[in-house]
């Protein structure tokens, strides 16, 4: 990818992530990213594909640095760091919530690779914590606890900010119930909902 491109999907995902997609415009990124209409239009034919790609080399980071942070652990010290991970992003200047889910709630019914690829991210992020929790012997829906814990703390520190005692306090809460389960959560789709 060239440097021309690289700088408007930078521009791009810093202006939406900040304000919002449908409130940036392709004139606001030409303008902020230095480059041309026509080199823009080079890259991207549209607004719609620069919104794929930015949530495409979001979606690469995102599993990048996780990885690397995870490193070599495994089982429950690997759902530490996990959790740890995200509870540093929530802490960081230019933190706005999930831009992923972001992306869904602004999109129309025409956009729907931008749904999938928002689809693909957090479907990959609960396998991970699936993959972990099944080294230690864990139910799924335990697994399930611990990312929907994850998605929820994304709105709830973006709301109320972060706070490091509430992020601790969770932290031992679902640390404590995957160490003690005593009996794996099954039959969950069992459960009648009146």
């Amino acid at each position: 990818m060239s440097k021309s491109a690289i700088k408007i999907l930078t521009t791009a995902e810093e202006l939406f992530n900040k304000n919002s997609f449908t409130s940036v415009g392709v004139d606001l990124i030409r303008d902020e990213s230095g480059c041309s209409k026509t080199t823009m239009y080079t890259y991207f034919k549209n607004k719609h594909q620069l919104v794929e790609e930015v949530l495409k080399q979001r979606d690469l980071r995102f599993r990048q640095s996780l990885m690397e942070y995870v490193a070599d652990a495994q089982g429950i010290d690997a759902l530490e760091q996990i959790y740890d991970w995200h509870m540093l992003w929530f802490q960081q200047d230019h933190f706005k919530g999930c831009l992923f889910v972001r992306a869904v709630a602004e999109s129309t019914a025409e956009d729907i690779e931008i749904t999938k690829i928002s689809i693909a991210h957090k479907i990959w992020l609960r396998q991970l914590i699936h993959h972990y929790a099944v080294q230690i012997n864990q139910d799924q829906c335990i697994a399930d606890l611990f990312y929907n814990l994850i998605e929820g703390l994304i709105s709830r520190f973006l709301v109320e900010g972060f706070h490091p005692e509430i992020a601790q306090q969770q932290k031992n809460m679902i640390m404590q119930l995957i160490q003690n389960s005593p009996i794996p959560l099954t039959g969950v789709d069992q459960v009648n909902i009146i």
